[in-house]
């Protein structure tokens, strides 16, 4: 008797419990009793999580594998001479701070620079850790240098500009991969000659990607097997050159905002030789020419 009234005031105090906190236990088929559409927006924001990590990682790694583009602007010959002397300068400083450098030179002479690691930059007595891109990314503008030739006869100050370009360096493609659910695969009798049996039966194949619509078709081979292998390695080269050719649309779009007419109206800082300083755009900081020369640009660049 003693144990049944027991359990009749357990019953009761956790039924005045359940009421009055709203807690219940949920069944082992909970989550399937949900809508289909609360599912898809789970996966939804879960794909759409991890395509953001993905992209994340993507853009901190190319952080430190930078492409600076140097360019003579106004100034004729003494132009081209400063743009050369600013490359060599950061080339000296990508070296002197253990980076790997590779000079290379197509629409414009260029700089290659690439870490394994962020760079450990010492600047006011305090010790910066920083990516190559976050390092350099303000120094993409005009650089004016106002100084005497060493070919003017009459010692005129001549005052000349370089344009520096900085870009995410584009690493190496991967190997590109093809969900098989976007395609769309069909057959057909092949019209090249070789002989009855390749006429008879369907050995022709044509592959479309459904989201590109890209298509490509063979029948150049006697089965339908190889004619098959062929035109997906014809249809991934395709799809590979369109993105190819779209990222450098977009290198090129980038280029163009950066790369702008060089004049003496828009300008990173002046460099005055004859009076032996630079002037910081941003500070308006006085800071000695001999950091310069020395390829020392910890002492110039805008680190924050």
């Amino acid at each position: 008797m003693k144990k049944l009234l027991f359990f009749f005031y357990c019953y009761i105090w956790f039924d005045l419990f359940v009421h009055v906190s709203n807690f219940y236990i949920k069944p082992k088929n909970y989550y399937t009793h949900k809508s289909e559409r609360t599912k898809k927006s789970v996966l939804k924001r879960y794909s759409f999580q991890l395509y953001n990590k993905k992209q994340t990682d993507l853009y901190n790694d190319n952080k430190n594998f930078i492409r600076i583009e140097f360019r003579p602007g106004v100034g004729g010959e003494e132009a081209f001479t400063w743009s050369k002397e600013l490359l060599n300068t950061y080339k000296l400083f990508a070296e002197r701070n253990k980076c790997k450098v590779e000079k290379i030179q197509d629409i414009s002479d260029s700089l290659v620079i690439s870490s394994k690691e962020n760079l450990r930059i010492i600047k006011e007595d305090k010790q910066i850790e920083i990516n190559l891109y976050d390092l350099f990314k303000n120094e993409s503008g005009i650089h004016q240098v106002k100084r005497i030739p060493k070919n003017d006869s009459k010692n005129r100050i001549h005052s000349s500009t370089a344009t520096v370009a900085i870009f995410f360096h584009k690493k190496e493609e991967p190997k590109y991969e093809i969900n098989l659910k976007d395609l769309k695969i069909s057959t057909f009798r092949s019209s090249k000659p070789g002989g009855q049996n390749v006429n008879k039966i369907e050995s022709g194949v044509c592959i479309l990607h459904k989201p590109t619509g890209i298509q490509t078709e063979c029948q150049e081979e006697r089965t339908q097997e190889l004619n098959k292998k062929l035109a997906m390695k014809r249809l991934i080269q395709k799809i590979q050159h369109m993105e190819s050719k779209e990222k450098e649309n977009m290198v090129q779009h980038e280029r163009a905002k950066l790369i702008k007419e060089s004049n003496r109206s828009s300008r990173i800082r002046p460099f005055n030789f004859f009076r032996g300083y630079i002037t910081g755009h941003i500070n308006k900081k006085k800071i000695d020419l001999i950091y310069f020369e020395k390829g020392k640009l910890e002492y110039i660049l805008n680190i924050f």
